[in-house]
């Protein structure tokens, strides 16, 4: 019987251990948390995916050479051609192969979404109950396996380091449990598809140079798979791409890892009644720009990837709701968070928001004009709905903030790892987040490839490592 050692029980390591052992491979599975799922249970689940069963029923036509050429275009040619292709190849078999062990997802679906920026064609979908119904689908299969002796569970439990040997091979994994027991595991094939690093601030800044670090507190991307990667020789990559995501509200601005995505700023959802000034108290950007990836950019260009989003009370008792969380009333937010502010002033505004009072005034002033005329001749803008006159007056803090972490061990084609030298590790593998977002998605983010190769890689990872050869082996070392 084979045996595959997998690091992380996520959502790349599930499908993974289950379709290993469908394959009839004895799977052991370590997990550093207290129980599977990974970022599952908080995903929004979202995979695109081309020749799918859902497409078929409504006669979309779409294939995967277009879905290829899409995210091409949308990452500008900065995302990994090799590794996209295997995701854009075999996604539809991962949105056929939920539908046939559950998971359900709505009648409308696929559809268009302008989170991101646009596919031309209907081919981003979600579960009903997002990542909640995927986990929710594979626990029953997990738990099978589990009794009939075909996976090893083993939670509480991190891995510690990676042997290799002289040729290159990792010759075993040493993990170590909630009780200091540690021991050196011994398979035919590993997997790494551990989680991330965002919470990692000292590892974030060495992969990540420049780029100051905004995130919500998630335990488990603590990044210590990563540094045990690292430490083991393993190619790490791909931060130089990193893109800070929109929409970031700090719940204190003196903890870079208290983001919440807080605020809806897609236009075609929600036109801006709003302005967007950066640090100099001035605009930047087109604020209701169509395309997202150009609105991404213009924020992460500015002074430690942050903005303000001015409005007053006009626009507060008018607008439709900025603040994504629907039980939480703005006015609620204002008085409660110090991320949101209110004067009676834009001077006192100004000073809330320690930007220059002169240039805050002078911008809101030029805005106040251009509503006037009905024509942005400097950036653009179409939606000019109403002046900023009516004091009090309000700002937000906004940050562009990492969700999944942008660098990862280097894959190739067949998703085995490099090591520095650029050299495959015959057999070791990665999927999931730790082999980085930027690898499927370059300096931008796009519909649906984030949850899609992190489950796609894991299932196909395990259905070719999955065909028996032996039985598994450790060594006790305490």
């Amino acid at each position: 019987m084979r045996e595959i050692l997998i690091i992380g029980a996520g959502m790349a390591g599930l499908p993974c251990a289950i379709r290993a052992a469908d394959a009839g491979a004895h799977v052991t599975l370590i997990e550093a948390a207290g129980a599977v799922g990974g970022k599952l249970p908080r995903s929004s689940g979202q995979i695109s995916a081309a020749g799918t069963r859902l497409q078929a029923e409504k006669g979309i036509a779409d294939t995967p050479d277009e879905h290829f050429a899409e995210v091409m275009r949308i990452s500008h040619d900065t995302a990994d051609a090799a590794t996209v292709r295997v995701a854009v190849d075999h996604a539809a078999g991962t949105i056929d192969w939920l539908q046939d062990i559950g998971v359900p997802f709505p009648p409308e679906h696929p559809v268009i979404s302008y989170n991101h920026d646009v596919y031309r064609t209907r081919r981003y979908q979600w579960p009903v109950e997002k990542g909640k119904s995927i986990l929710a689908a594979l626990l029953p299969l997990l738990d099978a396996h589990i009794a009939a002796g075909r996976i090893d569970l083993r939670l509480n439990t991190e891995m510690t380091a990676i042997e290799r040997g002289d040729d290159g091979a990792v010759t075993a994994m040493t993990v170590r449990d909630d009780a200091g027991n540690e021991t050196a595991l011994i398979a035919d094939a590993y997997v790494l598809s551990a989680g991330g690093y965002t919470n990692d601030p000292d590892l974030f800044r060495a992969l990540t140079p420049n780029k100051p670090v905004y995130a919500a507190k998630i335990p488990i991307s603590s990044g210590k798979a990563l540094r045990v990667a690292r430490d083991a020789g393993l190619q790490i990559d791909g931060g130089n791409l990193y893109m800070g995501m929109l929409g970031g509200v700090l719940a204190d601005r003196n903890d870079p890892l208290s983001v919440t995505f807080a605020l809806n700023t897609v236009p075609q959802d929600r036109p801006p009644w709003e302005v967007w000034v950066n640090l100099s108290g001035e605009r930047f950007t087109r604020e209701d720009h169509p395309s997202a990836t150009h609105r991404e950019h213009a924020v992460n260009a500015q002074d430690a990837l942050t903005f303000f989003i001015v409005f007053d009370e006009g626009i507060r008792q008018n607008a439709p709701p900025i603040t994504m969380a629907k039980d939480a009333a703005l006015q609620q937010l204002i008085e409660s968070n110090p991320s949101y502010m209110q004067a009676d002033t834009i001077a006192a505004l100004a000073a809330q928001m320690d930007v220059p009072a002169d240039r805050l005034a002078n911008t809101i002033d030029h805005y106040n004009k251009v509503v006037a005329m009905g024509e942005d001749m400097a950036f653009g803008r179409e939606s000019l709905p109403r002046s900023l006159e009516t004091p009090p007056y309000y700002a937000v803090h906004s940050v562009a903030f990492a969700m999944p972490s942008p660098a990862g061990i280097a894959v190739n084609a067949a998703l085995h790892a490099l090591d520095t030298e650029g050299r495959v590790v015959p057999n070791l593998f990665g999927a999931g987040e730790i082999i980085g977002n930027t690898r499927l998605m370059g300096n931008a983010y796009i519909s649906g490839m984030g949850v899609g190769p992190t489950v796609t890689f894991g299932r196909i990872l395990g259905e070719r490592l999955g065909p028996s050869r032996r039985a598994p082996a450790d060594r006790s070392s305490g």
